[in-house]
């Protein structure tokens, strides 16, 4: 990549940039532009109000479902109103994930924990660099919670700088057991853990694992496919965390899913959320949250009915809410 005034060189062709320069509109402003676009609007100081609460930035996400792209005009009978209502779907739908990843989250600490120092007999393993594939990843994740376990000032954790060291590593002689660092530990952090760990020194008889076994109780097959799942949990909880849209964007497809299921539930897109939900689901039966995504999502398209249209945008069959 070469840059050049006026533009840069991109695989020996040339891109020239342009000066930004749109100006700034209110929320009058912006209403004036979008009735120019043939968009409806029932009520436009409800639509001032709700512009200027949330920036128009964000919202025109939402918008774009009803905009005929070649045009740049919206469908007939598009309205301003439609369109809050996806945006208010999407709210309530990252507010009970965000609940329900939390759960998730709990149990994954947790189960790692039991599973992994039962095994080892040993509550600083995660310290132990023989029960890990990747040295400097792990190393890293080490670095991480130490950090944030020397930042905390909550009790337990003053508690034991006060009065413990362990002799399992002298680099990290000042951290506490799995059970206790747990509790400071970002979904990250947890699932670096799941990603470096080595699976030989967990092998049982007749060909079973411990972290085989661990994944089991989260419904999936082995550990390779509970850290495909993971890895999907952690992006839609970035993005729920982040205040970002989930409702209708892209995702991984986790291992796994698609292959258990019929005909008349596979996605319309595998790219979507939807295979998300079937993880819950799978989840929800494992007794890992107790809440069902598929009743909540029932309630919600209840809730906001016009959301029923784009159903497919999530990649959700129509036979899942039958």
């Amino acid at each position: 990549m070469y840059y050049t005034v006026g533009g840069l060189f991109l695989f020996g062709e040339k891109i020239v940039y342009s000066l930004y320069t749109k100006p700034y509109k209110n929320s009058t402003d912006l209403i004036k532009k979008l009735k120019s676009q043939n968009l409806k609007i029932i009520n436009e100081q409800f639509a001032e109000k709700i512009l200027s609460k949330i920036s128009y930035f964000r919202f025109k996400i939402y918008l774009k479902p009803f905009l005929d792209t070649t045009t740049k005009q919206f469908k007939p009978n598009s309205t301003f109103e439609y369109a809050y209502e996806l945006y208010s779907f999407d709210e309530d739908l990252k507010s009970i994930l965000f609940l329900i990843i939390g759960q998730i989250e709990i149990n994954l600490r947790t189960k790692l924990d039991q599973y992994i120092t039962s095994h080892t007999n040993n509550s600083f393993w995660y310290l132990d660099n023989k029960y890990f594939i990747n040295e400097s990843k792990i190393f890293n994740t080490k670095v991480s919670l130490k950090n944030e376990f020397l930042r905390s000032k909550d009790d337990f954790t003053l508690h034991y700088k006060e009065n413990y060291v362990n002799n399992i590593c002298n680099d990290f002689k000042e951290m506490p057991p799995f059970w206790i660092i747990s509790e400071l530990s970002t979904f990250g952090n947890i699932l670096s853990i799941f990603e470096t760990i080595d699976k030989k020194p967990f092998t049982l008889q007749h060909n079973k694992n411990v972290l085989d076994e661990l994944s089991k109780e989260f419904g999936a097959n082995n550990l390779k496919e509970l850290n495909s799942w993971l890895k999907l949990i952690r992006d839609v909880r970035n993005r729920v965390a982040h205040h970002s849209r989930v409702w209708n964007c892209n995702y991984r497809e986790p291992h796994g899913i698609r292959q258990i299921l019929s005909s008349d539930l596979n996605p319309t897109q595998t790219n979507k959320i939807y295979l998300f939900f079937v993880i819950l689901e799978i989840l929800y039966k494992n007794q890992i949250v107790d809440k069902n995504i598929q009743q909540e999502i029932k309630i919600l398209l209840n809730n906001y009915p016009k959301t029923r249209d784009f159903i497919a945008s999530m990649g959700i069959p129509q036979k899942w809410l039958d």
